[in-house]
This record gives C-alpha cells, structure tokens and sequence, in this order.
C-alpha cells in the first residue's frame, strides 16, 4: 500500500487567493537592476518547494494543455521562469544534495540513494542562513530524504515519515501525502512568519505525490483508445497526481496570501528529476541522461523582481549561491562557504536581464544508479546549450534544437563537438575532489522502507570504474534486465513470494553477471523461511564473489548461518534426547562452526558499514549469549570482556539510530543486562 491521503484540496479558493500574489511584487522597469542585497538591509525569507519526480513539461506554463497546473502557472507568471533548467542526477538524495549544497555529486559525494549520508563538513544552504541568522525548517514527505540521509544539517525543524528501528520484517512505509505535507507546512510558517520582530526566515517543503506507483485520488477519464496503451494510461494517472498536487500548492499560497505570508518572501519551485513515461527510453527515471528526467522547471518568485523568462542554461547547483546572494549572505561563520566554492552559479544577473547573453560553461549530468546496482557502465555527460554530450559504454552527442526526442546520436570519433565536451566533463572531474564518503545508518526495516518507495536496496559504495568503459555492460542493451528488476519489485509488493523466487531464479541463469539479481535471491531466501539457510549461503557466497563490499549480503549471510546453526542446535538437542551421544557431539560442533561463521559475516558487514544497525544488535545478541554461558559456570574470566563488547555494542548502535532507537525495549534490556553482570562481577572481586 503506497499511502493513505487526507485533508481537503480548496483548489478555486487558493488559486484565486494566488492571484492576488499580483499585487505584492509590482512590475519594475526591465533595465532596473536585481541588486544583492546589503548587510544592513532587510533580508528576505525563503521558501523553497521541491516537487519530486515533476517532469518540465507538463506544467502549463511550459506548454502543456489544457494545463494541470494552473496553481504553479499563476506563480509562473509573477516569477522569472528559466527555461533550460537541468537536474544533476535523475535520483532524488543526489538531485536534493546538489540543490542544497551547491555542488556537483562529484563533490559532495552522493551518487544514489540509500548508499550515501552527506558528510558533516560540508556547509548546506541551511547552515549558511542560518549562520547568518535565519529560522530555519523543513518538512519532507518520503523517506529517502529521512535525516540519516545527512541533508538536515542546520535545520531548527526537520520534519520527515517515521522510520523503522532494527527489525528484519519486511515493513512497509508510506510516504506522506501533498494534504498532509502543506497541513504541516502551514503550521510550521504560521510560527516562523509571527507578527512584530522576528528574524527571517527559510523553509524548505518537499512533495513527493508524482512519485510512481501513481495512486491519484480520483481517476482520471482515460479515452478507450488509449486504455490499452501502456504509456498512455501512465501518463494520465501521472497527470491527475500532478493536477491534485498543483491544487494543494494552491491552498498553501492561497492561506499564506490571507495571512500575510508573502509580502517579503522569494518563493522558488523546482524538481529533482523528472519522469520517463515511456519518452527517454524509460517508464521511470533513474537510469539515463535523457531530457524528460533531466530537464526540471525552475521558478523564481522573488519581490521586486520583475517576472519574465529566461534562456539562460541553470542547474540545480545555481539556487544555492543565488539564494545566499539574494539574501545578503556572503558567507563566514561556522558554516561559511568560500567564495567560488561552488559548482553553481549566482543566476542574479539573469533574474535583472533575462536576456543577457549565457555564460562559457557545461551542465554537469551524470547517473551512476546502473553501476552502483547492477555493475553496467555509469552514464555521465555535460549539457551546453542545445548540445549534450553522455559517456557511458558508448558515446553520444546529441542537438536538442534539432532533434528535440534526442533519437539521433551525432557522436563520431571525429566529431569535434563532442570531442570539445568531453575535454569539458573530463576537466570538470578532474577538477572535483570527492569528500568523504559516509554510509547512512540504515535498519533493514528502513531499507524495506525505501523498496517500498520503488529504490532498489542493493548496491555498494563504489568509485567511478577506472576501466575502459566500452569494456562494461552497456545498460542500454540491458533494458530488458532493469525491466525484470521491476518486475520483480512488482512480485514483491503483491506477496507473490513463489512467483519472486522463479523469476529470480531464471534471472541469475539468465544474468550470471548481474549481482543484484543474485543478491535478491539469497536475501529473499533467507528472509521467507529458515529452512532455505543452505540455498540463500549459497547464493549469498557467490553474490560476495562478484561483489563483496556489500554490507547488507554479509548480513544476509550471518542471518542464513545463524539459521543453519539453529537447525544444527536442534538435531544435537534430538540426538542427547535420544541418547546418540556421537551424533550429538557432531551436532554441537557444526552448531560452534556455524556461529562462529555467522559472528564473522556480521563482523564483516560493520568494517563496510560500522553504523549498521541491525547488525550491532545481530552481534551484541549473539555476543551477550556467549557471556551469559561463561557467566553460567563462573567463568568470569571469560565472561568479563565478552559483557564488555556487549555494552560497547549495545552504546554503537543507540548512536547509530539516535532518537529514533530510544524507545528500543529490547535495546534497552541488553544494555541493562551487560551493565548489572559487569557490577556483579566487579563486586565479586573478578
């Protein structure tokens, strides 16, 4: 089940509350400069909306009729809308880091989502106003942007979907709802925007409702000749979530407008990525460069900024330093970004005269989501104009005036365009210096979380393979394996567990290659029954052969031996029952091997990821057994440092979860537990 809405969509009354929004910024003379602001100015307040999975056009003011979209049409006309605004990835934690930092992932480190957390030490846009004296809050609606995912870094309020704490059942998360979202933003503004002194103010809201499945409130008429078309019924399901989405934007400008919200605030709309939809050679988005995932609107709402359009290319990385511009902040502080530490750049000059001439540079674009979760060539690229240039196991170049559907690839070896870009992406990488790489900390139950949002939970932290890349699988000729990889997850959200295991299981004939394939199998094995223990090692072995920095198949994998141990724990309990004194003793040793086998897979998985939750709780459990045994029989020798890995265990993971694990019962209990057999220990003079 993918969420639960609520509230009421007061679609009329907002938008012609959001017409007023005419009146706040009156049209100024076009060669009246956009100023910066001073230091001794007043500063503005910020509120940014972040539509997730919201394709460029379909919005009406990009030209789709009739329009869904009459709500961000009306601010459309009261912003400076930029045209050719691109996204740096088609993924939403990469997209989102971007925006709020500044930078490209080949600087602050994200390439996908699940696999990464941003690093402390790099300065968000939220640090940097806050710093400079902002009230600072958010409100996002998935779990992919949960805190341990980092981008809450100088937020006062940070508001997201619950989250699971260390459970290996298959829990499902929903997202929450557009109604409840501006319900909660409208709460949080109605206390940031209070009367009299009050500092400014910055607020970001996040809706994810266009995210697939599409499950709109009412469904849209669908012509009977287009009901049997796959895309044609994906694209209209898409449109009325858009549409439901677009009418709640209109209640929250519309209530903000009656409270008097907006005098002096810049209002910027955006998206992360958009949607294939069957255009771009995929349904959804995530694994190629093409324009109906990359290309995002980007409007800019801001008092005293008169509206228009421009031309000029923008990306993501440019709201950051045109925001922190906008606002007087030059940085300094403890949050304080260098000037020129950006990949963006401040787009002022543009929102002053649209149509001044665009500046010498190439849009970074890139993908890694093929290669980080199926070993396929990444695809990486510039965008320039209307040139755009993509390497990955082949090359492409790409004239977007003249082939607007990208169908035609122009590249050649000789080619001299695509030879001057790809001398622009290379000094673009050349020039990044990676951060530090963090790994979030996830339970199982949030990794469950995210399948349940559609993100595949395989992967591993990698670097940009250092091989000739025509050498790897080239994802293109791999669509029908993406295509199996969600019809999988299809299988999966319907329970349809035999159906998941034979479509695995001809898939890893199929793929030998593929790890993510073999990956799911052990897991889903070992996750339905422990009676699969032997085929899910197995599978999980060899899945470590292909691949073994993949933290959660070594917890799979002491998952499986810890059930084979079981089973062997059993038959050695049998065998004394009936009196087989030698089947027992072989019983009791494979049972020793198998957890010792079983600690060590789970030791493996915390030298990749040391903040992993369920296996700290895994290990602390398996751990305080074999003291509460030493302890048993005073061996209190023995007992003393095992109860003492115990309690640094027990103290690793209520770190690794934070707030989020403080009502863990059974947490609790260990850490009690370790605690007292320390003391009496102590007390015993041991």
């Amino acid at each position: 089940m993918r969420r639960a809405r609520s509230g009421t969509i007061a679609a009329i009354g907002g938008i012609a509350a959001l017409a007023a929004l005419a009146g706040l910024a009156p049209p100024r003379a076009a060669a009246e400069p956009a100023t910066r602001r001073t230091a001794d100015e007043p500063r503005p307040d910020v509120l940014l909306i972040t539509l997730d999975t919201v394709r460029r056009d379909f919005l009406g003011c990009h030209g789709r009729t009739p329009s869904p979209t009459p709500a961000l049409d009306l601010l459309a006309g009261q912003s400076m809308v930029f045209d050719d605004a691109y996204t740096v990835a088609p993924l939403t934690l990469p997209a989102h880091a971007s925006l709020l930092t500044g930078l490209y992932p080949t600087r602050h480190g994200i390439h996908d989502n699940s696999l990464y957390s941003l690093a402390a030490p790099i300065p968000t846009l939220a640090e940097q106003l806050k710093s400079a004296g902002y009230a600072t809050g958010a409100a996002v609606a998935a779990f992919v942007l949960d805190p341990v995912f980092g981008l809450e870094q100088g937020f006062d309020v940070y508001r997201a979907p619950p989250r699971g704490v260390s459970s290996n059942r298959s829990l499902h998360f929903t997202e929450l709802p557009a109604a409840k979202m501006v319900d909660v933003a409208l709460s949080d503004l109605s206390k940031l925007a209070r009367a009299g002194e009050r500092p400014p103010f910055f607020y970001w809201l996040h809706l994810y409702d266009c995210h697939a499945p599409y499950e709109p409130r009412s469904r849209p008429e669908i012509h009977a000749s287009a009901a049997l078309q796959r895309t044609a019924v994906l694209k209209a399901l898409y449109e009325q979530e858009l549409r439901e989405t677009d009418a709640e934007i209109g209640r929250l400008f519309g209530e903000l407008q009656r409270h008097g919200g907006l005098q002096r605030t810049i209002i910027v709309v955006t998206s992360d990525h958009g949607e294939g939809l069957g255009d771009g050679r995929e349904e959804t988005h995530g694994q190629f460069l093409f324009d109906p995932t990359m290309r995002v609107p980007l409007l800019w709402r801001e008092p005293g900024v008169a509206p228009g359009r421009s031309a000029v290319p923008a990306s993501l990385v440019d709201v950051m330093p045109t925001l922190l511009a906008r606002c007087g902040v030059t940085g300094g502080g403890a949050a304080g970004a260098a000037a020129g530490s950006f990949d963006g750049l401040d787009l002022s000059p543009w929102l002053a005269e649209p149509g001044l001439a665009p500046p010498d540079r190439v849009l970074a674009l890139e993908s890694w989501y093929v290669w980080l979760n199926f070993g396929f060539a990444p695809f990486e690229g510039v965008a320039a104009g209307p040139l755009k240039y993509v390497r990955s196991a082949r090359e492409e170049l790409y004239d977007r005036n003249a082939d607007p559907g990208e169908t035609t690839n122009l590249f050649g070896s000789g080619e001299p365009r695509a030879q001057a870009l790809r001398r622009r992406l290379e000094a673009l990488q050349e020039a990044a210096q990676t951060g530090e790489r963090v790994a979030p900390a996830l339970s199982e139950a949030d990794r469950a979380a995210l399948a349940a949002l559609g993100y595949a939970q395989g992967g591993s932290v990698a670097d940009r393979p250092d091989v000739d890349w025509s050498t790897l699988p080239d994802a293109y000729d791999k669509t029908a394996v993406l295509a199996a990889f969600d019809e999988l997850s299809t299988r999966i959200d319907a329970a349809d567990w035999d159906g998941a295991l034979k479509h695995l299981r001809e898939w890893v004939v199929r793929e030998p290659g593929c790890v993510l394939f073999r990956e799911q199998l052990g897991m889903l094995l070992i996750n339905l029954s422990p009676r699969n223990a032997a085929e899910a090692v197995t599978e999980l072995q060899k899945t470590l052969e292909l691949d073994p920095r993949r933290a959660r198949v070594w917890f799979a994998l002491a998952r499986a031996f810890d059930a084979q141990a079981q089973d062997a724990k059993s038959r050695k309990e049998d065998a004394r029952a009936r009196q087989k004194g030698r089947e027992a003793k072989r019983a009791a040793e494979e049972e020793k091997a198998l957890l010792a086998k079983s600690a060590q897979a789970c030791r493996e998985c915390l030298r990749l990821e040391p903040t992993y939750p369920d296996a700290l709780m895994f290990l602390c459990r398996a751990r305080l057994l074999d003291a509460e045994r030493a302890f048993a029989t005073q061996e209190y020798a023995v007992a003393k440092p095992i109860y003492r890995e115990v309690a640094e265990l027990i103290e690793r993971f209520f770190a690794s979860v934070g707030t989020a694990g403080a009502d863990d019962a059974a947490a609790g209990a260990v850490r009690e537990l370790a605690s007292r057999r320390l003391e009496e220990i102590g007390s015993a003079g041991r």
